[in-house]
């Protein structure tokens, strides 16, 4: 046996020596807030989260063979998040994609099962500036003559019982970066137009808010039913893939890979069973195409390995979209997305908070 074999084997028996690991105080963790980059929106099958309440949208802003003895813990090589080498000492050999999967699935499945009256979210969205005129009203539809990132924060709490009322507060500690002085100086000769919400928003509903899967609807008491195991999640992703119409997706719709990635998207961060979760995480380990980058950093600055599935073709939809998830947790950090040939993201949604409060306004107890 040689010194990597030996360095994996004892991995593995630490690893089946190991108490099970207590999940992490949810709220410690992070779900979901995205900017949706549905295919119908954009292109590519790269979904977001998106809250949906009759005529109200708020948009916001997914191997190898597993060692004897079951998957390894989720561990990979160091990288930072432009793939190049980071600080972090990697603590197992470098896994493919399907055994650092078939690992969360594990890890995900230890967690106890937990609910409450709200489901509570913090998520910290980076995408691309747009010309907005001084009220904010619509962007205009000429192409941005500058480039700027914008990033803001917001809070979400989605009522688990029928007929509460839930709220979304948009548009915190707003952030404008500019790629050069020169794009900088082209968007002060424009006048300085506003690129982001001036001020906080807070927008309370009274009616039931819910999640997508493609484009159906969800709300939070039906997320937390879907199926425990990898064959009846399949069965009933495939049932609503199948039920989604050509007309609803541009250019294309994508094919079941594709669906179940851009699913994996919310649902990992989202009010999910830990028996769902375990689920989903099995489904992915099973889908053609994801490959493990190693280990990661996302904007916060916290380790994860991220996991990647490119998108061809042409126009807005081609590039790269990226998981990032906790090796210790399996829980889902970030996910980005990244234009064909860019080595920044696009696209980058952080998940600072998540859990189950008890009332609006608050957050989940530690």
């Amino acid at each position: 046996m040689n010194d990597e074999h030996e360095e994996l084997a004892q991995a593995l028996r630490t690893l089946a020596q190991r108490e099970p690991v207590p999940p992490a105080p949810v709220s410690a963790l992070v779900r979901r807030g995205r900017r949706a980059r549905r295919t119908r929106a954009v292109v590519g099958a790269i979904a977001g989260t998106a809250i949906v309440s009759a005529a109200i949208v708020v948009v916001w802003g997914s191997g190898g063979v597993v060692p004897a003895g079951g998957p390894p813990s989720i561990a990979s090589a160091p990288l930072s998040g432009d793939g190049s080498r980071s600080s972090h000492s990697p603590r197992t050999q470098s896994l493919d994609a399907r055994s650092v999967l078939l690992a969360a699935a594990e890890t995900a499945a230890r967690e106890p099962a937990t609910s409450g009256p709200y489901w509570y979210t913090r998520q910290r969205t980076s995408q691309p500036a747009h010309y907005f005129g001084k009220k904010l009203k619509k962007p205009q539809r000429q192409k941005t003559p500058f480039s700027a990132t914008v990033a803001s924060s917001q809070d979400s709490w989605y009522a688990s019982e029928k007929g509460a009322p839930s709220r979304t507060v948009t548009g915190q500690d707003p952030k404008v970066t500019f790629a050069s002085s020169g794009d900088e100086a082209k968007w002060k000769r424009l006048g300085s137009p506003a690129l982001a919400e001036e001020k906080p928003s807070t927008n309370d509903y009274d009616m039931e808010l819910h999640f997508q899967i493609g484009n159906h609807n969800f709300t939070v008491r039906q997320l937390l039913k879907l199926p425990t195991s990898k064959d009846r999640l399949e069965s009933q992703l495939r049932r609503l893939f199948d039920e989604e119409s050509e007309s609803d997706w541009w250019p294309a719709k994508p094919e079941f890979t594709d669906y179940v990635w851009s699913a994996a998207q919310d649902l990992l961060a989202g009010p999910i069973s830990p028996g769902t979760r375990s689920a989903l995480y099995r489904l992915l380990a099973e889908q053609p195409g994801i490959k493990s980058l190693g280990e990661v950093t996302d904007s916060l600055g916290r380790a994860g390995v991220a996991l990647a599935r490119t998108t061809a073709g042409n126009g807005d939809g081609a590039g790269e979209s990226r998981l990032i998830v906790d090796d210790d947790t399996a829980e889902l950090l970030s996910h980005e997305f990244r234009d064909q040939g860019q080595s920044t993201p696009t696209l980058q949604v952080t998940y600072e908070d998540m859990g189950w409060a008890e009332a609006l306004g608050e957050r989940p107890q530690s």
